[in-house]
């Protein structure tokens, strides 16, 4: 039975279950998919820009936590690894659905337009939710 200390355990936690395609080539999901987006050779240079954002705002809450001091405990390390499951589902669904458009479309990027805005909008949303988690 949890004291309550510890009931803050019990809230909504962030997503344990990993899709497979996001455990390689690293061990970082959150790197996985920006690495999978740049290298697909099916979005532009914008695209790319804002996934290499997204990475370098995940590496640098990453090292922002490692490097706190005084150090963080563990009730608000938890706390934090909310922000990069979230950011992590947000863009990686927006990816999912754009990849999914492009290959419908016979392979034809003026014909995924949307997909492609809602894929650049999600990896701003995540960026800036990395952002935050630093800030607040």
């Amino acid at each position: 039975m949890m004291t309550g200390d510890w009931e803050w355990l019990r809230g909504p936690q962030p997503s344990s279950e990993v899709p497979e395609r996001l455990c390689t080539p690293t061990a970082s999901p959150e790197l996985n998919l920006g690495v999978q987006i740049i290298g697909s050779n099916i979005v532009g240079n914008d695209v790319v820009e804002l996934a290499a954002q997204y990475m370098a705002e995940h590496a640098r809450l990453e090292l922002w936590i490692g490097r706190h001091q005084p150090p963080l405990s563990f009730r608000r390390q938890f706390e934090l690894g909310r922000a990069p499951s979230a950011a992590l589902l947000v863009a990686y669904e927006a990816w999912i659905a754009f990849e999914a458009a492009y290959q419908t479309s016979g392979k034809k990027v003026d014909q995924v337009r949307d997909e492609r805005e809602q894929l650049k909008a999600a990896l701003g949303r995540a960026t800036q939710a990395l952002v935050r988690a630093r800030t607040e």
